[in-house]
């Protein structure tokens, strides 16, 4: 695994993505972005953040840029200590389906 993405909306909703499982990303509206992604056994989960108002452009490109160059942990958005990437204002969905 070269990097993965941590979201944390709360004490029951977390979760860590693998760089490599995310499927795409996109942009609701100008203010959410969408993570799917891979799951076990078929699966598929999203997760979704909520970005300042207009960032989610800008959200998504740096998303893209640090899954394709950067390796290690990305904290996109941590509700639980109030620790987000920029332009991110909260976790507000996180989903998996088998």
């Amino acid at each position: 695994m070269k990097n993965c993405l941590i979201l944390i909306k709360d004490a029951d909703e977390k979760i860590m993505i693998p760089g490599d499982q995310v499927r795409f990303c996109s942009v609701t509206g100008d203010t959410a972005v969408v993570i799917s992604f891979s799951g076990d056994d078929n699966g598929i989960g999203s997760a979704t953040i909520t970005c300042d108002a207009g960032k989610g452009d800008e959200v998504l490109k740096e998303l893209g840029r640090m899954l394709t160059t950067t390796t290690g942990v990305i904290i996109v958005g941590d509700d639980i200590n109030n620790v987000f990437m920029p332009n991110v204002t909260a976790v507000s969905a996180v989903a998996i389906s088998a």
